[in-house]
């Protein structure tokens, strides 16, 4: 009897050993598939075959619904003071107030009224001055999650397809003054070692290579030249198609309030 007990023993425990063997196996495997998305399979990265949103929105600018984006960020920022700006990305679902912290860590995972999220708030670099938009030799940078689903930035990846960007082509950027437009000059993909949130430039020639080497990394031709006398609005978010992925989507000023 007793000699029963010690197989039956050895038998669960070989039965635990052989458990914990599969669990390790299996969340390795469900590690590398969420934190290297797509990597094997560039085809279905999302955004690229994938349409997110509703394809027959239509393309409607603030003065086209009627609203005042200004008032709008106005209402908001009595009680917020961090919302110093508006995006609008007419056809999409981008339609948001952007707000800036101290710090670029403030809004990533926590929401205006410091509640942790996922998805933070989309928000303005700190770096950044929306009290001097027109000033020359100035990219503002504003920052929103990649979710997958249709909220937040991830929209951003429909400027995958050119044509996309053929009927989506202006981006309003509202502040506390007025309304502005940007038209878009540059889309791409890029990693963490591509330094495309520049803010200070020690000279017109930096600028100039700067322009250069962002809009020869677009996806495709978009016939919008930009001078060191334009200044620039850049949205960013992740892209899972590769490692440390960022999707760039990156405008010129072209109307000012």
């Amino acid at each position: 009897m007793a000699k029963r007990k010690i197989n039956i023993g050895y038998i669960i425990l070989i039965i635990v050993i052989i458990l914990m063997a599969v669990v390790g196996v299996g969340a390795f495997i469900l590690n590398n598939v969420f934190s290297n998305r797509n990597l094997e399979s560039p085809g279905e990265e999302l955004g690229f075959d994938i349409f997110i949103g509703d394809e027959s929105a239509a393309v409607t600018t603030s003065e086209d619904e009627n609203r005042k984006l200004s008032e709008e960020l106005k209402a908001i920022n009595v009680t917020y003071k961090d919302a110093v700006a508006w995006l609008k990305v007419p056809g999409t679902s981008i339609d948001y107030p952007i707000f800036q912290g101290t710090d670029n860590t403030r809004y990533y995972r926590e929401d205006r009224d410091g509640v942790t999220k996922n998805w933070g708030e989309n928000y303005l670099d700190y770096r950044c001055d929306v009290g001097s938009l027109d000033k020359a030799m100035t990219n503002i940078i504003i920052y929103g999650h990649n979710t997958e689903t249709d909220n937040r930035f991830t929209p951003l990846l429909n400027y995958k397809r050119q044509e996309f960007y053929d009927e989506h082509k202006y981006i309003e950027l509202a502040t506390l003054e007025g309304t502005y437009t940007y038209e878009i000059f540059t889309a791409y993909t890029t990693n963490t070692d591509f330094y495309y949130i520049d803010t200070v430039f020690n000279s017109t020639a930096d600028y100039e290579n700067f322009l250069n080497s962002i809009s020869k990394k677009s996806r495709y031709g978009t016939g919008v030249e930009v001078t060191a006398e334009d200044t620039i609005l850049t949205l960013s978010t992740c892209d899972y198609s590769i490692k440390d992925g960022r999707f760039v989507v990156q405008a010129r000023l072209v109307k000012n309030p």
